[in-house]
């Protein structure tokens, strides 16, 4: 089976992408000015468009497949989901009207809030490849990782069309 047919792989493929994006919005927000603010914006959105896509294809796909040989592990991605999300929210309810001049305090809580986003994103990321997606490797035959990965390419093709 090659490797692109992998639901596994599929995975970390999206995980590349974003921290392609998650590296961006890190060196912005290192060196954070207010006229970053606008680059630091467009980041997040694209975080957000990949992630919504990544989160389609493991909540309704990869994961049921799963949780009957790994719940407990599972549920803690749950978890992990839930907080990326709601960090996404406060982030993008901050950048959704910045301040006409961004004031230090404000662009403080901005970096802040941003490199908790980046953080627990990437932890995510690592806990993924670590331990769900060895289990997976290990636990699922290459025509289940072949239809999973299917699957997961038609999320992607629906979402990206809309």
């Amino acid at each position: 089976m090659p490797k692109s047919a992998s639901a596994c792989e599929n995975l970390r493929k999206d995980h590349r992408a974003i921290e392609e994006r998650l590296d961006v919005l890190l060196a912005a927000l290192l060196r954070l000015t207010p006229e970053l603010v606008p680059e630091i914006q467009a980041t997040v959105h694209e975080l957000q468009d990949l992630a919504a896509i990544h989160f389609e294809k493991e909540e309704t796909i990869f994961y049921p497949k799963l949780r009957p040989l790994i719940s407990d592990l599972l549920d803690r991605m749950d978890l992990q989901h839930e907080e990326v999300r709601e960090l996404e929210r406060h982030l993008a309810e901050l950048l959704a009207g910045p301040p006409q001049t961004p004031e230090s305090r404000w662009l403080n809580e901005l970096r802040s809030f941003g490199i908790k986003f980046h953080d627990r994103i990437q932890h995510h990321i690592v806990d993924e490849e670590d331990q769900l997606l060895r289990v997976a490797e290990d636990r699922l035959t290459a025509e289940e990782q072949e239809s999973l990965a299917s699957a997961m390419n038609a999320v992607q093709s629906r979402i990206t069309s809309i």
